[in-house]
């Protein structure tokens, strides 16, 4: 796929995948994916769902309007953090050393009983995304547990 590039990836030496997309997403930049039924990767909405990683900020379609910015078709590839340090877009407050977990949207949220974890909130990166949809941006160190 030729349109994307790493200029504005935040992460450093981070191991990452690169999977298929199973539906269409209309902006998957720093939401937390899961496999499904087909091995293809798709948005992780709740925290029963057993995530995979957390898509890259450049993943998706590298428009400079933004009218179609980080979208993907079906099948296209997406590229995924899956340990070390990531930055995910949060749906809900999470405070400093919660774990983290998916959420509605693929949004991050703090972890309850029963989840799965994706990783630990640390990191100060406390600010609005300005996205369409909202969220705030929140830095995770992913390391994978079950509930």
């Amino acid at each position: 796929m030729a349109r994307k590039n790493y200029h504005g990836v935040q992460i450093n030496q981070s191991a990452t995948i690169v999977e298929k997309a199973g539906a269409a997403i209309d902006d998957v930049r720093n939401l937390i994916m899961k496999f499904d039924d087909n091995g293809a990767v798709v948005l992780a909405t709740a925290g029963t769902d057993i995530p995979v990683g957390i898509a890259l900020i450049e993943d998706g379609y590298n428009d400079i309007s933004g009218a179609t910015a980080g979208k993907v078709a079906a099948g296209d590839d997406v590229d995924i953090l899956v340990k070390d340090m990531g930055v995910v877009l949060a749906g809900a407050s999470i405070k400093k050393g919660q774990e983290v977990a998916a959420g509605a949207g693929g949004k991050a949220v703090a972890a309850a009983t029963g989840n799965y974890v994706l990783g630990r909130r640390c990191g100060c990166n406390d600010r609005p995304s300005g996205r369409q949809g909202g969220g705030t941006w929140r830095k995770v160190y992913c390391r994978h547990r079950g509930t």
